[in-house]
């Protein structure tokens, strides 16, 4: 068996595992709500670079009267494999557009919040806030007994992050006697 028949073969069953790898990554930016990040960027590019890489390989070991066909190949194998890369892209940019926090969203997506929090707490500093700004920021607290104490407010958040969404997630947050914000905790039921 020649090289460039090993190599082909090689590619091949690396592009089956390239399209099962998007199909794993596709699932779990949408169920985590993946949003982009150094790590997921890289994640998502370093099986496209093999996928070019193990081509370049198969393209130099080739007869130069099959160039021909190894050029077409090339140019399918690349475009799908960018479109699955793009998509993939394009579903962390919109979970990152979806994870900016709005009084509005807030308001309006009781089961969205899960994804609001993150940045509502690294944008807003809700220590030191009277109970009046919080509510006037995050409007009025979930009516519930989960986690309620006489000096607290409690939102619901919606269903817990990750693969398996099981419990809920809340916001906590303990006020002083002052009414001032001293605590703030993530939960879940």
């Amino acid at each position: 068996m020649s090289v460039s028949r090993i190599l082909n073969y090689a590619l091949y069953l690396y592009v089956l595992l390239y399209a099962l790898i998007y199909f794993i990554y596709i699932f779990y930016i949408n169920a985590v709500h993946a949003s982009i990040s150094l790590m997921s960027i890289s994640a998502l590019l370093l099986p496209f670079v093999l996928l070019l890489f193990f081509q370049w390989i198969s393209w130099k070991y080739t007869d130069q009267h099959n160039k021909r066909k190894i050029k077409i190949r090339f140019i399918v194998l690349s475009s799908l494999g960018f479109s699955l890369l793009f998509y993939s892209v394009v579903m962390l940019g919109v979970n990152e557009y979806e994870s900016r926090f709005t009084t509005e969203r807030w308001l309006n997506d009781d089961e969205g919040r899960v994804y609001l929090v993150d940045d509502l707490m690294n944008d807003h500093e809700l220590i030191g806030k009277t109970k009046e700004e919080v509510t006037t920021l995050l409007g009025p607290p979930t009516e519930t007994e989960y986690f309620k104490e006489k000096d607290n407010v409690v939102f619901y958040l919606g269903a817990e992050r990750g693969i398996i969404r099981m419990d809920s997630e809340w916001l906590v947050i303990w006020f002083d006697g002052s009414d001032k914000a001293v605590k703030l905790e993530l939960r879940t039921d």
